[in-house]
């Protein structure tokens, strides 16, 4: 039995939904979900179950677990720091704050975070989502002290350094019966005829000028028939057969594919010209640089 799954199992009891625990923890759902059932398989019961508005509730078993799970991690907070000659309460004021981009999976970044808190179990993490633009703003006036952001988003500043996270390139969702299917890399004007699926620009301003202008730079106009809020429509529509949407390559967690039964190809103008890095600024918070150390010991996780 986990650590980890035993936190897992009380934020997905605390929120009543897979969907926003997953979202917290900033881990994908199947993961979560899976995690979860391998729990319940070990301890042979059922922990959660669904009522009739599909919302989750914990069963009797569920109840009666969570009590004793929220003594367990209580008493593993105290245990850490029973022998610690500056006493238990060590560091209990530090935290970290993290801003990250809305859509984008940084399930590794949590488990990152998750190994650092073994040795530091008293450091508090804030996870936050924005868009590119609000992070670079939230890192420069000190609302973050580190954020993960697309390369060309964050200011040309002395006082910002930045290192790669991930590599990261635009990416189109078709249907799998699509005539572009058999392909594996595609530009731009082959999407002359297509219609197109954009997330609304004050969502994700990037992809939407980048798309209607490389749709112009190859002498057509974008037929963009559909503005959605968020990724999940416009792959929902895709499936459908409502046209082709985009994506960065840094938001799939290996089941997006699967769960629309949609087939992403990349645009070859792309290559690399989207990379996700972490940005800072030197600060007053030595826990900010200890994790930075960590993270920098442990990067080869993150490609």
């Amino acid at each position: 039995m986990k650590l980890s799954t035993l936190r897992y199992f009380v934020e997905v009891a605390t929120e009543n939904s897979f969907t926003k625990a997953s979202q917290n923890l900033f881990i994908s759902q199947p993961t979560l979900s899976r995690r979860i059932q391998e729990l319940e398989s070990e301890l042979g019961v059922t922990l959660f179950n669904r009522n009739n508005t599909n919302n989750i509730i914990l069963s009797p078993e569920g109840k009666q677990l969570l009590v004793k799970v929220r003594d367990v991690l209580d008493q593993i907070e105290s245990i850490s720091g029973m022998f610690d000659p500056e006493g238990p309460n060590k560091n209990n004021k530090a935290s970290i704050k993290i801003g990250c981009l809305t859509n984008f999976d940084f399930s590794k970044l949590y488990d990152l975070i998750e190994q650092f808190k073994t040795q530091y179990p008293n450091v508090k993490f804030i996870i936050e989502q924005g868009s590119p633009m609000e992070l670079n703003d939230g890192l420069l006036n000190r609302t973050y002290d580190l954020v993960l952001n697309l390369d060309n988003y964050i200011s040309n500043n002395d006082v910002l350094k930045t290192s790669l996270y991930k590599n990261n390139n635009l990416q189109v969702a078709i249907q799998n019966n699509h005539r572009l299917a058999s392909k594996q890399e595609i530009q731009f004007s082959d999407l002359t005829d297509e219609t197109l699926i954009l997330i609304e620009r004050n969502k994700s301003p990037l992809v939407f000028d980048y798309v209607i202008n490389q749709c112009l730079k190859h002498g057509f106009h974008a037929k963009a028939n559909y503005y959605v809020k968020n990724l999940d429509e416009g792959l929902s529509k895709t499936s459908l057969g409502e046209g082709i949407s985009f994506l960065y390559s840094g938001m799939d967690n290996g089941y997006l594919s699967k769960k629309y039964r949609v087939k992403f190809l990349n645009l070859n103008e792309e290559k690399s010209s989207q990379n996700l890095v972490y940005a800072f600024q030197e600060n007053n918070n030595p826990m900010l640089d200890e994790f930075l150390n960590f993270v920098h010991q442990n990067r080869s996780d993150l490609y």
